[in-house]
């Protein structure tokens, strides 16, 4: 969060629910009030120039026939939708025939925490040793909720 804490707050304005879940994080981690006021205005104000932006264009190119305008948007929305969904696919797809090509030894071979039903280990996860779980602000050290209403102040 520190790193990228403002991009991801300004690229979360234009992801419906994103803006709720990121400014409900940020404020749950401890994220500096200063830098997030200041990208949360810079989120705002782009956000609102985008929407203006695009409504005006939109109300220009489609004034005489604004059916042609919803069509136009619905096409954008599912050539974007398709596009994005074919590079992941893609690149899921390439992941994996890179992970069966040279990773294992032998054929059939299953590497430690990969067979089914295993876990890997702590430290392959980057995670503490388990005798010193990771404490989470709101979290016990099983990963169950606990109660956090001490940290709104109620």
């Amino acid at each position: 969060m520190d790193e990228r804490g403002g991009l991801i707050l300004v690229v979360a304005r234009y992801v419906p629910g994103g803006r709720t879940a990121v400014t409900l994080t940020m404020g749950a981690v401890g994220y500096r009030l200063r830098s997030f006021s200041l990208f949360a205005a810079v989120a705002a104000v782009s956000w609102a120039l985008y929407g203006a932006l695009l409504g005006y264009v939109g109300g220009v190119a489609f004034e005489d026939d604004p059916l042609k305008g919803v069509a136009v948007g619905l096409g954008l929305a599912l050539g974007v939708t398709g596009a994005v969904e074919a590079v992941r696919f893609a690149r899921r797809r390439r992941r994996g025939a890179r992970d069966r090509e040279g990773s294992l030894e032998g054929a059939g071979a299953v590497r430690p925490g990969q067979g089914p039903g295993e876990r890997r280990p702590p430290h392959e996860w980057g995670q503490c040793p388990a005798s010193d779980p990771p404490k989470v602000k709101g979290l016990s050290s099983y990963g169950r909720k606990v109660n956090i209403s001490g940290l709104f102040g109620v």
